[in-house]
C-alpha cells in the first residue's frame, strides 16, 4: 500500500471518531477530514478568471497557446504555473494570521487539502507525478521565534495527499530580510536578492512544487524560484493558499 493510501485510510477512520470541524463557523466540516463546512468555503472569495501563468485575473489579451497573460508575460517569471487557491481577502486573511501566529495548524491541512483539489489538473500532468514538494523557507532566526514554519506545515499535506516526496530542506533562506510590506516591486526584488540557497543534490533534474501560503507581488516566489533553477531544477510551479489582488 502506497504512503498516501495509508495516510488517507487514517484520516478516514479518525474523521469517522473524531469528526472535523468547520474552522470558520465551528459547524461540523466536511467528512472525513475536511475542516469546513460546505456553506463557508463556497463564501468564500476566489481569484477570479486567473491566469495559470501568475495567479492574478486575466487581462484582456490572453495566449491561449503559452497560457499566460500580457502582464505576466512582461515580467519574465522563473515559474510555470502559479495556482492559487483563494484570494487573500477576508476571511482568509484571518485564516492565514491564526496559522502563522496563533499555531492554528488545522488550517494548514484546510489550505493544503483544498490546494490540492484547485491543482487537480496539474497534478495529473507527467510532470507532476514525481515532482518535489518544497515549502518556501523562513529564516532560522524567524523559525525559532515562531516554532514552526506554515508553508513546510502547508507543503506536508499537499506531500501526503498526492504520495509525493517533501523536499523539507531542499530550499533554504540563509539571509534574513526587512519586512517587504510598504516596499515597491523593485524595492522588494533588491530586499529579497541573495536570500535563498537551493541544494542541487535535491532539485536538479526535478520538477518542482514550491508551496507558499500567500503570494502578494510575487517578488518572495520569483527569487525563490530563480534560485531553484539555478541549482539545476527542470521547472518550477507555484501553489500557494491565497493570492493577493491589490
Amino acid at each position: 500500500m502506497r504512503r498516501s493510501q495509508v495516510y488517507t485510510t487514517i484520516d478516514r477512520w479518525t474523521g469517522w471518531v473524531l469528526p472535523p470541524r468547520c474552522v470558520l463557523c465551528r459547524r461540523p466540516g466536511q467528512p472525513p477530514a475536511f475542516d469546513l463546512c460546505a456553506d463557508c468555503e463556497a463564501e468564500i472569495p476566489v481569484v477570479p478568471d486567473p491566469c495559470r501563468r501568475c495567479g492574478l485575473p486575466r487581462e484582456a489579451v490572453y495566449d491561449q497557446a503559452r497560457d499566460s497573460c500580457a502582464r505576466c508575460r512582461t515580467l519574465d517569471l522563473p515559474y510555470s504555473r502559479c495556482v492559487a487557491t483563494w484570494a487573500y481577502e477576508f476571511p482568509v486573511t484571518q485564516l492565514v494570521q491564526a496559522l502563522k501566529y496563533e499555531g492554528a495548524l488545522a488550517n494548514a491541512r484546510v489550505f493544503g487539502t483544498r490546494m490540492v483539489m484547485q491543482a487537480s489538473g496539474e497534478a495529473g500532468d507527467p510532470r507532476w507525478r514525481s515532482a518535489l514538494v518544497v515549502p518556501m523557507p523562513l529564516h532560522p532566526t524567524r523559525l525559532v521565534e515562531r516554532g514552526f514554519n506554515q508553508s513546510h506545515e502547508i507543503a506536508r499535506v499537499v506531500s501526503r495527499l498526492l504520495d509525493l516526496e517533501l523536499g523539507g530542506h531542499a530550499l533554504q533562506r540563509i539571509r534574513a530580510t526587512a519586512p517587504q510590506v510598504g516596499l515597491d516591486r523593485a524595492a522588494r526584488a533588491g530586499n529579497l536578492c541573495g536570500a535563498f540557497h537551493a541544494d542541487p543534490h535535491d532539485v536538479r533534474g526535478k520538477h518542482v512544487i514550491l508551496v507558499d501560503d500567500v503570494v502578494t507581488t510575487g517578488s518572495t516566489v520569483t527569487e525563490a524560484a530563480s534560485t531553484l533553477h539555478a541549482a539545476g531544477a527542470a521547472s518550477v510551479a507555484v501553489w500557494a493558499a491565497a493570492r493577493a489582488l491589490g
